[in-house]
């Protein structure tokens, strides 16, 4: 119930992430191109290392790789809390966060999904396996719908709850 309940976390907070930075990065442009480039920048990566990541989650510790996962993600948001209030937020700065959080998501997604099998009975699996896909759905369908409400109190308002839930 831990992991489920970080699962649930990690993925909605990873989701308001992405969200705040598309907007902030409209904000900061009014460009829909450099709005469209966050989504481009965040997925190639998670698209070219998908399968390295698999590789690395099958060789490695796979709560730790979960684990430092959620770190760089924390880092993130730090990072553009700090960003944010001291007003150096910029298109660069946006977008090579995007190439880290879509990076660190590739290495996410193998390492989360495999270590439930590993953490439950063999006659619990199969609710289990039910359980943390119906997690998934609702963070990465609630993590944007609550990331664009935080987002109208300010972008400082998403990162801050970000840093806290991860």
């Amino acid at each position: 119930m831990h992991f489920t309940c970080a699962r649930f976390l990690v993925i909605l907070a990873s989701q308001m992430l992405m969200v705040a930075l598309a907007w902030q990065m409209y904000d900061l442009t009014d460009s829909a191109w450099d709005l469209g480039l966050v989504g481009l920048f965040q997925f190639v990566p998670a698209l070219v290392l998908t399968l390295p990541a698999g590789h690395v989650a099958d060789r490695v510790h796979r709560g730790r790789l979960f684990a430092a996962c959620m770190a760089i993600q924390a880092a993130v948001s730090a990072c553009m809390v700090w960003a944010t209030l001291d007003a150096f937020v910029s298109r660069d700065l946006i977008l090579w966060l995007s190439v880290v959080l879509g990076s660190t998501r590739a290495f996410q997604m193998p390492a989360q999904q495999a270590l439930a099998p590993m953490l439950l009975p063999q006659h619990l699996l199969q609710r289990g396996v039910a359980l943390g896909s119906s997690v998934l759905q609702a963070a990465t369908i609630g993590g944007p719908a609550l990331g664009g409400v935080l987002y109208a109190h300010g972008a400082l308002t998403v990162y801050s709850v970000c840093v806290v839930m991860l």
